[in-house]
């Protein structure tokens, strides 16, 4: 090479590029927390979509209480929460004190307006019931 003549820096300069890389670290990173907190944000919309989506128009009740008419009755006090106009036949079981099954009735529960209906539901039992349950309900057609 002549003394005259201009030197050029080659176009790519791995020694230089490690510098950078070493000199701002979070240069590369930041695009995968900014991927992964994007992921994140998806699945908890698709969670909670989801769960919505699946409780809509579900039928759930609620053990209010009960009451004993007798040795051999008991009256079991529940909430019907389902989609207004809905039908349902619920199953009531009644329970001696170590939760043998004393007695079942199929309870009919008509279709309303109101989204929330409670229920009052006399169960004959073979010996004396202690508590009482609603383990289902199914919507009539």
């Amino acid at each position: 090479m002549t003394s005259g003549a201009p030197q050029t820096e080659p176009d790519w300069d791995p020694e230089r590029e490690e510098a950078e890389a070493e000199a701002n670290p979070d240069r590369g990173q930041r695009r995968w927390w900014v991927l992964g907190g994007l992921l994140v944000v998806i699945a908890a919309a698709m969670t909670v979509w989801y769960g919505v989506s699946a409780t809509e128009g579900a039928v759930t009740t609620t053990d209010i209480g009960f009451e004993r008419n007798g040795e051999r009755e008991i009256v079991m006090i529940f909430d019907v929460t389902r989609p207004t106009g809905t039908a349902l036949s619920c199953t009531v079981t009644a329970m001696d004190d170590n939760y043998a099954r004393v007695g079942t009735k199929a309870q009919a529960v008509p279709a309303s307006d109101e989204r929330t209906t409670r229920v009052r539901a006399a169960v004959r039992t073979t010996t004396t019931a202690v508590t009482a349950t609603v383990p289902e309900c199914a919507v009539v057609d």
